[in-house]
């Protein structure tokens, strides 16, 4: 069947199956809550949205369809960003937490994203919505629906190439065709492996595995030649597969692993970047180097379902080959002269060590086989500061025509005794630590959830040691910016946040005052100071909550304030029975926020009334903008995901979960 064929077959069906379905933006209800209310709140109806500290407004609701199109908005909503298409028109990116026919939601299989060359992919979708840039400057002030300011959506690329070095073909299961294979299910050998009854895909060749968190950088983001050539979108699968196999762990260990994946934005090519690991990662995201020559990316969560393991960043060396030699741009290939020049070729995982001098004064016991940081974050005696030096594994990619199963990688030496560096040994925790946040002036800094204990640790590197190569280590210095002890975070509520029994100033289900499983993260700089924008993922009945935390130069928390709550069995969205998008309630369940983005720069007006151009937000003009303005003239975008309202169009349009898109602001005043 051809790509038009297909493309034309999948509009025609999702055009007749509901013409009273809702088109990109006309929903205006809002998932997100301020608190409970005792009035009922109908099918497609808000509740109650007097939040504390900041407005909210939907811009786009998963199983909304494409007007031209037809295609819908698939779900759920994870990583986001938003950027300029052209000096009149922004451009919203979203990508879809999405997991094939491993999913939960009535209809888990989201509908086949098409490709150029006509191979299909199921699971997670990257989103491309563009708006009036007008319309949305002033969007959140008026009461107009997002629909009228919507200019047209589509996807983020149409080219995708595999862990083997090809662009992605049509599947077979001749193991010397590496084209027609996608790396989680594929041996390094090129055999295929098919999934067990009940989770073979029926629509697509293969899936996407798990979107989640995901990172738009910008070209020269910190000056001429600093960080990417290009413009980015950082992407990764996120956690293993070994369930759909029949042997389980031992197939999904063999195979090559978890996607990580470098977009090739203006030319809508993805690449699979095996130098930047295989274990999957809930996010990627780059800090500022300070050198031509070199990347540094943080490669927060998970490690292929083996624990435990360090914190890491990734090193890459600009304009190498896979062996460090220079790339002879001439003769390279499309494939190669993007990777190389963005640092993508050459390059190592370095993980968090500590001395073990130091680690003593940590922890009881330094075992690299052992949670050391779940401990160290739970002890409200243990310092709250401490220096570390991070270090590669003698693991290093070596090249597509070198592939090696995710199981031979660096996975599994983090807690190999060999492995330990001279003097060191790696500070070893759980893997799930989701968002990292890094500091936007440019500073070498981030901070970073420890997800699974609920706490925030701050890291910033000191000296880089750049020289000719690939340095041998990282120095930093780590802050535990915020315990995993009750007591550590009571939330600013205003007169709202109300929830069933309490209130949300405190973790309701768990009854502790502290992070419960943060999850999304970002840092804005503000004139008026720097904030973190965290969101829980903790599995709250009360609802999940989003909150701001102020933090003072030195990376020291001051306070944080609720912005919102969503979802739980006991909000009154839910006790109602409604959803937002109208008819798409499944059942009472929890809901996540997951990530936010600041849009100031994009809407800012200069004194004469009009916006500024590309050019002048290029590199480090945008942030600058942004750092002109207090914090509640900043205008942000978010995510919320929603599998309790994936029924009605979001079922029958192939969208998997709900969830939804919206602007917010931030007032603390």
């Amino acid at each position: 069947m051809t790509s038009k064929l297909l493309l034309i077959l999948l509009t025609s069906t999702f055009i007749s199956g509901s013409l009273e379905a809702k088109m990109i933006g006309e929903t205006e209800a809002l998932i997100p809550e301020a608190g409970i209310t005792s009035k009922k709140i109908n099918d497609g109806e808000s509740g109650n949205i007097n939040f504390p500290h900041g407005d909210f407004k939907a811009i786009a609701t998963i199983g909304e369809r494409d007007k031209d199109t037809g295609l819908a908005l698939t779900g759920y909503p994870d990583g986001n960003a938003a950027w300029l298409a052209d000096d009149d028109t922004i451009r919203v990116v979203y990508q879809s937490e999405s997991y094939a026919t491993l999913g939960s939601a009535p209809n888990p299989e989201t509908y086949p994203w098409m490709m150029r060359n006509g191979v299909t992919f199921s699971g997670s979708h990257i989103h491309t919505i563009d708006y009036d840039r007008k319309d949305f400057a002033d969007f959140i002030k008026n009461k107009e629906k997002a629909s009228d300011m919507v200019v047209r959506s589509g996807k983020l690329f149409d080219r995708v190439y595999n862990v083997f070095g090809y662009e992605v073909e049509k599947r077979n299961f001749n193991p010397n065709d590496l084209a027609a294979k996608w790396g989680n299910q594929t041996r390094a050998d090129g055999t295929f492996i098919q999934f067990k009854d009940g989770y073979k895909l029926s629509q697509a060749d293969y899936f996407f595995q798990s979107f989640c968190g995901a990172w738009y950088e910008p070209a020269e983001k910190y000056g001429k030649n600093i960080g990417f050539a290009d413009d980015i979108w950082l992407a990764a699968e996120e956690w293993e597969i070994g369930r759909a196999f029949a042997a389980g762990a031992a197939d999904t260990s063999a195979t090559m692993g978890l996607a990580s994946i470098a977009v090739d934005i203006n030319n809508g090519v993805a690449y699979t970047v095996p130098a930047l690991g295989q274990t999957g990662y809930e996010k990627l995201m780059p800090i500022n180097s300070g050198n031509e020559d070199f990347v540094v990316i943080v490669a927060a969560g998970y490690n292929h379902g083996q624990e435990p393991a360090p914190l890491k960043v990734y090193v890459g060396m600009k304009d190498r080959l896979p062996d460090g030699t220079l790339i002879n741009y001439s003769t390279a290939n499309e494939r190669d002269t993007f990777l190389a020049r963005n640092g993508l070729l050459y390059g190592k995982l370095y993980g968090m060590a500590v001395s073990n001098e130091i680690i003593n004064t940590l922890v009881d016991n330094a075992d690299p086989k052992t949670k050391m940081a779940d401990i160290y974050l739970k002890d409200s005696a243990a310092p709250n500061s401490f220096e570390s030096r991070w270090f590669p594994t003698s693991y290093q990619w070596s090249g597509f025509d070198k592939p090696v199963a995710v199981i031979d990688t660096e996975m599994m030496l983090w807690e190999a005794a060999d492995e330990q560096p001279d003097g060191y040994t790696f500070f070893n925790g759980d893997s799930k630590t989701e968002h990292p946040a890094a500091d936007p002036s440019g500073l070498p800094r981030y901070a970073q959830n420890m997800t699974h204990e609920g706490a925030l640790l701050g890291v910033e590197f000191t000296d880089f040691n750049f020289g000719n190569d690939l340095p041998k280590y990282l120095d930093a210095n780590v802050k535990r910016m915020m315990p995993a002890i009750d007591g550590a975070l009571v939330l600013e509520i205003g007169n709202e946040g109300k929830v069933k029994g309490g209130d949300a100033s405190i973790h309701m289900e768990e009854n502790v005052a502290k992070m419960v499983a943060p999850d999304g993260l970002y840092w804005t700089k503000a004139k008026d100071g720097d904030f973190l924008i965290v969101d829980e993922d903790s599995g709250n009945d009360y609802g999940e909550r989003k909150y701001v935390i102020s933090i003072d130069s030195e990376m020291n928390v001051e306070d944080a304030y609720l912005l919102a709550i969503s979802g739980g069995k006991y909000s009154s969205r839910y006790e109602n029975g409604v959803s937002a998008l109208g008819g798409a309630f499944t059942k009472p369940g929890t809901t996540e926020f997951s990530g936010s983005w600041n849009t100031t720069g994009l809407v800012a007006r200069k004194s004469d009334g009009s916006f500024y151009s590309k050019d002048e937000l290029y590199g480090p003009g945008l942030q600058s903008i942004i750092e002109s303005k207090d914090l509640d003239e900043q205008l942000f975008i978010g995510v919320v995901q929603a599998r309790p309202e994936s029924s009605g169009d979001v079922e029958k349009f192939g969208s998997d979960a709900g969830g939804q898109v919206f602007q917010f602001t931030v007032d603390l005043k």
